[in-house]
């Protein structure tokens, strides 16, 4: 767990308490309840490519881990490569 601190005006802190306070819960589990809400939305949102946030994220993720390969000298040593 870490801690995240951030600048807000009087009048937001007081609804945001007062929020929290109706919902039984206390300012800092009602802002992480926004927070993780607004998060996960925002990774399920679809891009241009029709993939998730979360997807292309993933994706690039294991595109770092991959085995890469090159550059080459010549062609015939690519060629060599590719039959790995």
């Amino acid at each position: 767990m870490t801690t995240i601190s951030f600048k807000a005006d009087e009048k937001l802190k007081n609804k945001l308490e007062t929020v929290a306070k109706d919902k039984g819960i206390n300012t800092s589990a009602y802002i992480k309840l926004i927070l993780t809400k607004e998060v996960n939305n925002e990774l399920a949102t679809l891009t241009s490519n029709g993939l998730t946030v979360a997807e292309e994220m993933e994706i690039l993720k294991s595109a770092e881990s991959d085995k890469k390969y090159g550059p080459f000298d010549n062609v015939k040593d690519l060629l060599k490569s590719l039959k790995k």
